[in-house]
């Protein structure tokens, strides 16, 4: 089935299903290594999806990215401005503020997936990361198709740890998912 014809929620749930086999297989170091890999911040939490990437592979892929953490920080940080610029604007035109946030957690995803597939396209040494990146961003059918799906796995990393999972497998979860997500787009 192409990438875009699934339902953005079903590609979550088998990416997750993937992800958990892995992280929970017999002899995977991927839960000792995420213990402390969120110690170093964009850096070091790159460094694990390299391991992830190495292990879903089967052979080593590059594991030391100098520009990782400003990667992150440039993701994320485009995201949260976005994100706070919605809420503003909502908050401005007189919505109520639980609307602003609505939207404004929206605003953030979409613009977050603009990088969807940075790290591991820093993994692999591509030039134009972010280049690249857009162009598996429409494979994966696109800002609103890829939107779906990041909301299912972010709900994961960041409940999922409620249900009594534990919540550093369960944001490994959502980032070993990515990983299986950007194999699927390059094969």
């Amino acid at each position: 089935m192409p990438e875009h014809s699934r339902s953005p929620w079903r590609r979550g749930l088998e990416l997750l299903t993937r992800a958990a086999r892995l992280y929970d297989a017999p002899g995977s170091t991927l839960a000792l290594e995420a213990r402390s890999a969120w110690r170093g911040g964009f850096a070091s939490s790159a460094t694990w999806m390299a391991h992830a990437l190495t292990q879903v592979r089967g052979r080593p892929v590059l594991t030391a990215l100098p520009h990782a953490g400003r990667w992150g920080a440039f993701k994320y940080g485009c995201a949260l401005l976005v994100a706070l610029c919605c809420w503003g604007l909502a908050v401005e035109l007189g919505l109520p503020h639980v609307v602003g946030f609505g939207l404004a957690v929206l605003a953030f995803y979409a613009a977050e997936v603009q990088g969807l597939f940075l790290f591991p396209l820093l993994m692999d040494g591509v030039e134009h990361p972010w280049r690249s990146g857009r162009a598996l961003l429409r494979r994966a059918g696109g800002t609103a198709g890829a939107v779906g799906t990041v909301l299912m796995l972010a709900g994961v990393m960041l409940l999922g740890g409620m249900v009594g999972r534990g919540w550093v497998r369960c944001w490994c979860l959502g980032c070993l998912a990515v990983v299986y997500w950007y194999e699927d787009l390059r094969a």
